[in-house]
């Protein structure tokens, strides 16, 4: 039988939910076109995780996109046909090598999509300035041991 888990990591866990549930439930910036897209195709998170990426590069290539979203190229690519097809972003080829693939927000989404990208940032800004530089380090170098031990997790479930 395994030991019970610590009362820090139980608060840790509790905490995640929170700010889970919170970054979730932020509303989407007001614009029709976009609003319909969301409504119309009911997004999964892995789409909103996609675009937010793609919002977040000037062009984003569709490697380093499925690196950053930890997915197969297979994987990224379905969601960004998605996203195509809904209009919010565009493919285009790299002139020097064919093969090559970037994806932007579409001309007509950037703004909002910039909004989007905004109100998702600005809280973690704040929290950011809000703590001291060695704090900072020390929190984001926590969730990314949390992201490798979950990693670690699923590889070991499989």
């Amino acid at each position: 039988m395994s030991a019970s888990p610590s009362p820090a990591a139980t608060d840790l866990f509790i905490a995640l939910g929170a700010v889970i549930k919170r970054l979730r439930n932020r509303a989407i910036p007001e614009n029709p076109a976009l609003h319909d897209a969301f409504t119309a195709k009911a997004p999964a998170p892995r789409h909103i995780a996609a675009l937010l990426q793609v919002a977040s590069a000037e062009r984003l290539g569709m490697s380093e996109l499925a690196e950053r979203l930890s997915v197969s190229l297979a994987t990224a690519s379905l969601v960004i046909t998605d996203l195509a097809e809904w209009g919010l972003v565009e493919r285009s080829t790299d002139d020097a090598d064919r093969r090559r693939t970037y994806v932007t927000v579409a001309p007509a989404h950037q703004a909002t999509i910039r909004a989007l990208l905004d109100s998702r940032l600005k809280p973690l800004e704040r929290t950011l300035r809000r703590l001291e530089s060695d704090e900072r380090s020390a929190f984001v170098r926590g969730l990314t041991v949390l992201s490798e031990e979950l990693d670690r997790t699923m590889e070991t479930a499989r």
